[in-house]
């Protein structure tokens, strides 16, 4: 009998993907290596590693966002990391666009965890997807009664000594990953900027924009692929580090090799969740230190 329910639990987690079954993180607390935290003066951006997918956590003395979730197979892996971390309550939430390594499993964590409101991009009606991570984002955050707000470009929130910006999207556009909501999280001399998906056409749109798109920390877009990451965008960045969020082996190839070795160019010191773990960022306004859950150092 245990054998059976062990062999249902595995198989539910990567086949059937039934609703109110747990899965092993669930059971077991697997959750990365993340730590109660005090941030007092400080602030906190972590890189999740939810394999081939984008889960970032920004926390502040008094607010927490979260944006994007992986896959719904991490749900249990981001809600325990947050748990870990005594996150009871997420301000925000940023859904940058809807495919499922970004959202699969946001519905899931609304569904656990008390959130305020989410911002995502709103797409033409043409590319509205029905897949069921899609829709079951939407029937949470009204089940739950959690306010959804487009994102706009000059949008901006305060976090305690912080203050997050929102860039883009600015313009219709055929794929959803262009659609993705870009951002920007000042803390004093330290700013990270998170991209989502975007390709070189939103890229180029955003610094059309005259976006101040300097940043200490980017976090790569689209996984590094070949189709983002232009030298223009990146001279306009600047980065001195750059987040690379991908699993190992991936079906797409990410990093590319010929955008890993730009980022180095560039002077990058570079970092890999399927090689670093999560990664988390301390900033205390002016310096920053830098955790890896595997205790590697940059590329």
């Amino acid at each position: 009998m245990i054998i059976l329910i062990a062999l249902f639990i595995t198989l539910n987690q990567f086949v059937f993907k039934l609703d109110g079954v747990p899965r092993w993180d669930d059971l077991f607390g697997l959750g990365g290596t993340a730590e109660s935290y005090n941030v007092s003066g400080k602030a906190q951006v972590h890189f999740i590693d939810v394999g081939q997918g984008d889960c970032e956590l920004i926390l502040t003395v008094n607010h927490a966002v979260l944006i994007d979730s992986g896959e719904r197979d991490y749900s249990g892996t981001v809600y325990q990391y947050l748990e870990n971390l005594g996150v009871k309550k997420l301000d925000l939430v940023i859904c940058t666009h809807p495919h499922s390594d970004h959202i699969g499993g946001m519905y899931d964590i609304i569904g656990r965890v008390e959130t305020e409101k989410i911002i995502m991009p709103k797409v033409k009606d043409e590319i509205v997807p029905t897949t069921s991570s899609y829709t079951k984002l939407l029937n949470a955050a009204t089940k739950n009664n959690i306010q959804i707000e487009y994102a706009k470009a000059g949008m901006q929130i305060a976090l305690d000594d912080c203050r997050l910006e929102i860039y883009a999207p600015l313009n219709d556009y055929d794929d959803l990953n262009n659609y993705s909501v870009v951002c920007r999280l000042v803390h004093g001399e330290n700013t990270f900027l998170f991209t989502g998906d975007i390709e070189k056409i939103a890229e180029s749109d955003i610094l059309k924009s005259g976006a101040d798109l300097s940043a200490k920390v980017l976090k790569v877009p689209h996984h590094g692929s070949s189709t983002s990451s232009s030298y223009s965008f990146l001279k306009a960045v600047m980065p001195e580090y750059a987040v690379f969020e991908v699993g190992s082996p991936n079906d797409y190839g990410h990093p590319h090799d010929e955008i890993f070795a730009r980022y180095e160019e560039f002077g990058c010191k570079r970092y890999r969740t399927d090689i670093n773990g999560s990664i988390v960022f301390t900033s205390d306004g002016s310096t920053l230190s830098i955790k890896t859950e595997n205790g590697n150092d940059y590329m």
